[in-house]
């Protein structure tokens, strides 16, 4: 199966500094296997683009980056790209990733009311920590590696042309595998905390899909 993929990628503050880097590492992956890909980046991570790309290139796969709530994801300067109950029609067809804060809970049941094919996502806040001395080289951050990785997987399996399911589930994996490591290593403040919000944000990963 062929793939297309669209990326919105803002980036106006540390949170979208980092997973627009770290997005940049699923579209390089995409590319490598052949993948067409249409990357939002910046001020083109806007409701007027974002919706004119969806209609006039169909990708097969969306990858959503950005500030959110249970609702909506934003883009640039958080200006709303999908809500629930205005635009998630367009969503249609379409296998979603949402690294953003809370849109599992409502955005990702109403897109699929509204036929998306899945929609994955986290039911309450993504929380990720990171080395304040990488701040300016977000892709560098073995710290922010331990979260933005794992939940890369969730696009890199869809690329591999795993279900929506499989891939919600691989990036549960590579979050378990992460805690795992942390537990067996030496204590440190940190990876303390680093193991409590990993497991947040493996709890809150969800994928919801057509047939429930």
């Amino acid at each position: 199966m062929s793939h297309s993929l669209l990326v919105t990628r803002p980036n106006f503050d540390l949170t979208t500094r980092y997973i627009s880097a770290w997005a940049k590492k699923v579209i390089d992956f995409a590319k490598e296997k052949g993948v067409k890909v249409f990357d939002l980046d910046r001020a083109r991570a806007n409701r007027k683009e974002f919706e004119s790309m969806v209609k006039r290139n169909n990708p097969a796969i969306i990858f959503l980056n950005g500030h959110g709530d249970y609702d909506v994801v934003d883009g640039q300067d958080n200006e709303t790209l999908v809500r629930a109950g205005e635009n998630e029609k367009m969503l249609c067809a379409k296998v979603v990733y949402a690294l953003s804060c809370r849109s599992g809970k409502i955005l990702g049941p109403s897109s699929i009311e509204r036929g998306a094919e899945a929609y994955i996502g986290y039911t309450e806040d993504f929380i990720f920590l990171y080395d304040d001395e990488k701040r300016t080289r977000p892709e560098q951050d073995k710290t922010v590696e331990m979260f933005l990785e794992p939940s890369n997987q969730v696009v890199v399996s869809l690329l591999k042309n795993h279900t929506p399911m499989e891939a919600c589930n691989n990036a549960k994996r590579a979050f378990s595998k992460r805690i795992g490591k942390l537990l067996t290593s030496n204590s440190t403040d940190l990876g303390g905390a680093a193991v409590k919000y990993l497991i947040w944000d493996r709890h809150n990963l969800v994928c919801c899909k057509k047939d429930g």
